[in-house]
């Protein structure tokens, strides 16, 4: 017989462990499902200075664990390592298929982020776990006093990058234009550290080692021309994706894959809501995925109180 409860959240990020609180404080019985442990992707975040409430900043990974503390205070009950395979509405009811089971409910808000896109060149599915890596907090300890580059411009290149220094010889920053797209305090920090080195207008086309990183080749995109720099370690920052395959048709999505909603984070599905960075938005920080969790519990929260009557 699958479990039964009134609202399933998929997605233990910031959106998802708001959206659990708040229905479990109006009364909801609610089931959050993760498919690695809870914290998304600010578990990979060195420092975090623009979260309101911390003014000296705080690490991704404890602001995630007060966020759990938080949610788990009010006995949300979190499912950590669940796959969802698909969310089907079945009679005005859904039916969640997990990698152990099935799960049905009256409403389920998505919340499951995005995943980091690759760079799509030879020698990077090989070299994956052997010197490139996509969350410098998780890996950068093995490379200190070593050679590594980051790729790519924006706030989360930066950010790692300059965590990077701390432990790393040099720093590489492989950006394809000549100008970063980060926040202009986090370009200021960056430019000023010693360790770093920016690379203009390369992209890279090759990464090569044998059973390790040994060197990434880059190409110049105003001139194709080539070289090799030497680096142990490689840090890919060039944009994500968001998880939504499970889904299906039961909602709408933007050409680059984001869940389009109402202003109530309703999508095309009744009773299925989107929160958080995998929905269509302008801005996704832990800020705007904090608003998208609350929005999304209450307007959840209403169609099924609603629905009893």
């Amino acid at each position: 017989m699958p479990a039964s409860y009134e609202a399933v959240i998929i997605g233990g990020g910031p959106a998802g462990l708001t959206a659990g609180l708040y229905l479990k404080r109006a009364g909801i019985e609610t089931v959050l499902l993760e498919r690695v442990l809870p914290g998304g992707a600010p578990l990979n975040t060195w420092r975090v200075e623009n979260y309101p409430g911390f003014p000296e900043g705080i690490s991704g990974k404890e602001l995630m664990d007060r966020f759990s503390a938080h949610a788990k205070a009010f006995d949300l009950p979190v499912r950590e390592f669940t796959e969802v395979m698909s969310v089907s509405p079945d009679g005005g009811r859904f039916t969640v298929k997990v990698n152990d089971g099935e799960i049905t409910s009256a409403g389920v808000i998505v919340a499951t982020g995005t995943e980091p896109v690759k760079m799509d060149i030879p020698g990077e599915n090989e070299l994956i776990g052997r010197g490139i890596s996509f969350c410098a907090t998780c890996d950068g300890m093995f490379f200190r006093d070593l050679d590594v580059a980051v790729i790519g411009g924006g706030d989360s290149a930066i950010e790692e990058a300059l965590s990077l220094a701390n432990i790393a010889r040099k720093v590489y920053v492989v950006h394809r234009r000549d100008a970063l797209r980060a926040q202009k305090i986090l370009q200021e920090r960056a430019f000023g550290n010693p360790k770093m080195e920016f690379l203009w207008n390369r992209r890279p086309v090759e990464v090569a080692g044998k059973g390790q990183v040994e060197h990434i080749v880059l190409e110049n995109v105003k001139t194709n021309e080539r070289e090799n720099i030497s680096v142990n370690g490689v840090f890919v920052y060039v944009g994500s994706r968001p998880n939504t395959g499970f889904l299906g048709d039961l909602v709408e999505r933007d050409e680059a894959g984001f869940i389009i909603t109402d202003e109530e984070l309703a999508t095309l599905t009744k009773g299925l809501y989107a929160a958080g960075d995998v929905r269509k938005k302008t801005l996704r920080q832990i800020s705007t995925a904090v608003g998208d969790g609350a929005l999304a519990a209450v307007s959840l929260e209403r169609y099924i109180l609603g629905s009893k009557r």
